[in-house]
């Protein structure tokens, strides 16, 4: 079928105006009178003679600016063929709806996403008018893999049925990745045989993240994408939709700045906010709540364009389990989709800590053991949260060190290698080692197998006893910024330089290249190392070594107030990280539960709390029967489960809304156990900067910038990438008419 429509019909009013030609043509005639003239007749004769020949030359000259003033008219009017027929194969017309969480900015009385509606709208009723015949398909950013409409033929219903469809549709809260989704849709549209060319058409506020990275680099799959495209046979068009107002303060992130929280023990947290807007942000504040009642509000600077502060807030939970704290901002009219953020926080009892003495020996009184022991957990009035374990180095093999946050090594023999690859295991995982020397420490041994020239658990190799316990020494502490040191370093400080005296030590060696940190050294900045760290695997783990002994063999350390101080900061510093991803995630996220089916049913519950308090059901599976998720669980840190237990992802796609949901798992009996998770909005879509075209075409690769054509929203799709218009032709046409009327009109005239 052949469609044939004008995109500017409006101007065919001019078409009367072809006949001017004509009217002057007849006008010229009644202007001559008639005066016999005896000189003229014979000039006369000879027109007659000749009066055919120059009546086809009048003719032929008026028919030319005829033709012109109608190949004019039909010019500015733009007639559009469509569906196959005189101009080629089919077009497969493919729109690209983006329905990711910044749609929803307002815009007016209405949002993004409804604006984004009626363009789709408008473009499938002309199609409906102009391209009858040709392909139609509709792709949901958030549905790269399921079209609402694919390969439907374009006819005069197809206005009227994408629109019923277009009313049932919501927006939605994620992001998407433009280069994938072209990727995507291009690999089916390939599969489109009856259609020789395909048109996208990418309806959205066009943000600059969604092409850009983070540091103004094209996205490499949206560039290898665009050229793959085959010139002639291949064209995206983009929809701007909306101003370029960019302006959004938003809530970024929400963390615990301590490694694991504890009942009675205030929890640090920093809660994260960025000014996304291109001008500076007003003073604000912040409202903080956990579980829905505590409240408080701290001040938030006014910050520069692209300025990130972090606001600190301190918490003391008083019972164990799952907590949600949340953060908000002023609600902002436009965007106020990321003013607010959840976090969902376990808080254990206590936090287990493995003591294991390597000279238990003569008198308990004596051990250093007891002295770690008292300043983790000093009693009385004071809550550390912190519940120590004491064993011999013997049974350090037998135990199971994952269910402790921290393992103490004092004065402990050499460990054999499997207990040290035990230990680098723990520590690998995010477990804290503190190593205390003493005269049992085999300084050999402890070099080959804990140091291993820099590439083991020891900050710094340990060298040979030195020191006089007629003539002690005082420490010097020599990084005062060190987490350790840096809540109380003007105290440290005092009491290192002053009340710690040192007898003997197991001076640590200093090499270059190392990244240990010193933290004290003996006597003054240019002495000997005894108190270092570093960083162990990826996990986050820490591990401490000192030169002196826990007990009082060696120093007075422990009788100090130091040895309380330096303790407790050491658990804050190197305990495990209870890790918070794995329960707090965006739209993308996979949250992962291992049931075991002879305690819990196979059905768990999960509802937000507060919001519209949303419920839904999902369902666990056995392994065999557990299909693979489509995007592997990003931020799981467990390991797999054992193959008796039930598997149970639950996509963040399911979810809807933002905050915090509770998970709730039933027993067979009356068991109830309850979990907690977040859902965040995505940081990317709170980037509401526009992509300028100018920006597209400094920063993209020429050869693929012939491939995309930038529309805004005020001027309508028009047309398109001109898809079957005849105007070059008519151009030609009419240029090829005024020249050869000119030239005629001159032969004409001369003769």
């Amino acid at each position: 079928m052949l469609a044939f429509a004008f995109l500017n019909p409006l101007l065919l009013w001019a078409l009367p105006l072809c006949a001017v030609p004509i009217v002057i043509h007849l006008l010229n005639r009644r202007r001559f009178k008639v005066v016999k003239w005896g000189a003229m007749e014979y000039l006369l004769a000879a027109l007659k003679r000749n009066r055919k020949r120059l009546r086809m030359e009048q003719w032929l000259v008026l028919l030319l600016r005829t033709l012109a003033v109608l190949l004019l008219v039909f010019l500015v009017s733009r007639p559009q063929l469509g569906g196959g027929g005189l101009i080629g194969g089919k077009t497969h017309h493919v729109v690209l709806l983006d329905d990711s969480a910044s749609t929803t900015q307002r815009s007016g009385s209405t949002n993004l996403f409804d604006k984004e509606q009626d363009q789709v709208r408008a473009l499938a009723d002309k199609l409906g008018d102009t391209r009858g015949g040709d392909l139609f398909s509709l792709v949901r950013t958030s549905r790269p893999t399921q079209p609402d409409l694919w390969g439907q033929r374009v006819g005069p219903e197809l206005g009227k049925r994408t629109g019923s469809m277009l009313k049932e549709m919501s927006v939605g809260d994620g992001t998407f990745d433009l280069g994938e989704l072209l990727k995507l849709t291009r690999k089916r549209a390939a599969d489109l045989k009856e259609a020789s060319q395909t048109d996208y058409y990418l309806v959205t506020d066009l943000r600059a993240s969604d092409w850009l990275t983070e540091d103004d680099k094209p996205r490499s799959v949206l560039v290898a994408e665009l050229a793959a495209m085959k010139p002639g046979v291949e064209h995206l068009t983009t929809m701007a939709i909306g101003d370029r107002e960019a302006d959004n303060l938003a809530v970024v992130a929400m963390r615990r700045t301590d490694r694991l929280s504890m009942v009675g023990v205030p929890t640090a947290l920093a809660v994260e906010v960025q000014n996304f807007g291109l001008d500076a942000s007003a003073p604000t504040e912040l409202a903080v709540e956990v579980d829905g009642s505590s409240r408080v509000v701290r001040p938030v600077p006014g910050l520069a364009p692209g300025q990130k502060v972090a606001i600190p807030i301190t918490h003391t939970f008083h019972q164990a389990g799952s907590h949600r704290i949340e953060a908000q901002v002023p609600p902002s009219e436009r965007y106020p989709l990321d003013d607010r953020r959840a976090l969902a926080l376990e808080v254990v009892e206590r936090s287990r800590v493995l003591l294991v003495d390597g000279d238990p020996a003569e008198g308990q009184n004596d051990a250093g053991t007891l002295f770690l022991t008292v300043a983790l957990d000093p009693g009385g009035d004071s809550i550390s949260g912190i519940e120590p374990q004491v064993v011999q180095d013997s049974a350090l093999a037998d135990i199971d060190l994952q269910q402790f946050d921290m393992v103490w090594l004092g004065n402990v023999p050499c460990p054999s290698e499997a207990v040290v690859q035990k230990l680098e295991k723990f520590v690998a995982g995010g477990g804290g080692l503190v190593v205390f020397a003493g005269p049992q420490v085999d300084v050999a041994r402890y070099n080959e197998l804990l140091y291993k020239n820099g590439k083991g658990l020891l900050p710094l190799a340990f060298g040979e006893v030195a020191g006089d316990p007629d003539r002690p020494d005082h420490l010097f502490l020599s990084k005062r910024e060190h987490p350790i040191a840096a809540r109380f370093p003007e105290i440290l400080e005092l009491l290192l330089n002053r009340a710690v005296l040192v007898k003997r030590c197991l001076p640590m060696l200093e090499e270059s290249g190392s990244t240990a940190a010193v933290i004290a050294r003996l006597h003054d900045a240019e002495g000997a190392p005894i108190m270092a760290s570093r960083a162990f695997g990826g996990g986050g783990g820490e591990v401490m070594a000192l030169s002196i002994t826990a007990d009082k063999q060696w120093s007075n350390f422990p009788d100090t107030y130091a040895n309380v101080v330096i303790v407790q900061e050491v658990h804050h510093f190197a305990a495990k990280v209870h890790d918070l991803a794995a329960s707090n995630l965006s739209t993308r996220g996979f949250y992962r539960l291992s049931l075991d089916p002879g305690v819990f049913k196979a059905d768990v519950l999960v509802k937000q709390l507060g919001g519209d308090g949303d419920e839904k059901t999902f369902t666990a599976l056995p392994p065999e029967e557990q299909p693979a998720p489509a995007v592997p669980p990003p931020t799981q840190q467990q390991e797999p489960a054992p193959p008796a237990l039930w598997t149970l992802d639950i996509p963040m796609t399911e979810l809807r809304g933002f905050g915090a949901f509770e998970i709730e798992l039933r027993g067979h009996g009356e068991v109830v156990e309850k979990l907690m998770l977040a859902r965040n909005p995505p940081i990317e879509e709170s980037r509401l900067v526009r992509l300028l075209p100018s920006v597209f075409q400094k920063v993209f690769p020429p050869e693929v910038q012939d491939r995309v054509t930038f529309q805004e929203e005020a001027t309508g799709f028009g047309s398109g990438t001109g898809q079957g218009e005849v105007w070059r032709f008519l151009a030609a046409a009419l240029l090829l008419g005024l020249v050869l009327e000119s030239l005629l009109a001159w032969r004409f005239g001369r003769r």
